[in-house]
């Protein structure tokens, strides 16, 4: 990767990446629950009435799994043209359109119950990645669930948008951690682990299909 390259572009060209897609990928995935142990393993530790925080809201998939359940939904995405498709599908609900990076700006200290964060945060460059997960812990509750997702690896690049067939080569920008390193970027924070699985990503329209595992780390905090 060329190494003038901002944190800011970064993200900025993942933003623009997803506008692209956007139409595209909500027919695939605007109502489809992928991975729906996972989704049920976090609703195990949800209190009655949970509000919870979608980072990386897409075209409202989660959504359309809580909001029957009765909890307090509330979407995160810096995708206009995602946004769009998630309320076309599903009428309008709680989304911010902004960066998560900004995540602050719009939630108060031990104010969330659950942060649900699915193959969202490979996409955030190393320093702002350990922002988010800074500002993740200062807004969750004690007692207070964490979902995300990492793919394995080390370093960064720049990867195929299977989206986008030929036009898509070298994108979308990726940001991989070793186990090791995941660990020690939590290791600040006061969680306990709840739960783990990891997947070999086989789908065609999978970022990196066969060749990366992703990893679903579930945690609670603690104190």
């Amino acid at each position: 990767m060329e190494t003038n390259i901002t944190s800011f572009d970064k993200r900025n060209g993942v933003k623009k990446n997803y506008d692209l897609i956007a139409k595209q990928y909500s027919k695939d995935f605007g109502t489809f629950i992928e991975d729906l142990d996972v989704y049920e393993e976090f609703e195990k530790y949800l209190p009655p009435n949970a509000r919870i925080l979608d980072l990386g809201a897409g075209s409202g998939r989660t959504y359309s799994y809580f909001n029957k359940r009765n909890y307090e939904y509330i979407g995160l995405d810096f995708s206009k043209e995602m946004k769009d498709c998630a309320f076309a599908i599903h009428g309008e609900f709680p989304y911010i359109l902004d960066d998560m990076t900004n995540l602050k700006k719009y939630f108060n200290a031990n104010s969330v119950d659950g942060i649900f964060a699915v193959y969202s945060l490979f996409h955030l460059p190393k320093d702002d990645l350990k922002k988010l997960l800074s500002d993740i812990y200062d807004i969750l509750k004690v007692n207070g669930i964490f979902l995300f997702t990492y793919q394995i690896g080390s370093g960064e690049e720049m990867a195929d948008e299977p989206y986008l067939k030929n036009k898509g080569v070298k994108v979308l920008y990726m940001n991989y951690q070793t186990n090791e390193e995941m660990k020690n970027l939590l290791t600040p924070y006061s969680y306990k682990k709840l739960y783990r699985k990891e997947k070999i990503e086989t789908s065609d329209s999978a970022i990196n299909s066969n060749s990366v595992t992703t990893a679903f780390v579930l945690l609670k905090k603690i104190k």
